[in-house]
């Protein structure tokens, strides 16, 4: 498989991981860049690096899987990949179920490609 990450990003998530397993979920607690009612777009500390200038997340306020998504988040993340999103970044990217690093907490990657 083909990494986004180049090898110096890939060695420094795959560290982070093999050293902070018992940490609680990652995204919960960062600061957000923008929020909205639901949801925030934080900032990606280990970004695709290969094809980003620019990494964002989006992700639920609450922890929360893609299944248990309510009503009114999914409402809300429709809205948001509407206008926000669509207006700020060139891509928004979602793991396939085998590659989520972190599923029980949804999360969408928003992207800002190099030049």
């Amino acid at each position: 498989m083909v990494s986004l990450r180049t090898e110096e990003a890939k060695n420094k998530y795959n560290e982070h991981r093999r050293v902070s397993t018992s940490e609680p979920c990652p995204l919960c607690g960062r600061e957000a860049i923008k929020a909205f009612k639901y949801w925030k777009i934080i900032l990606n500390h280990f970004p695709y690096d290969r094809i980003a200038e620019v990494h964002h997340m989006l992700v639920p306020m609450r922890h929360v899987a893609e299944d248990a998504l309510d009503e009114e988040e999914l409402e809300e993340l429709k809205a948001i990949k509407t206008t926000s999103a669509h207006m700020d970044y060139d891509w928004i990217i979602e793991a396939t179920h085998k590659n989520k690093s972190i599923p029980e907490h949804f999360h969408l990657h928003l992207i800002v490609g190099k030049a």
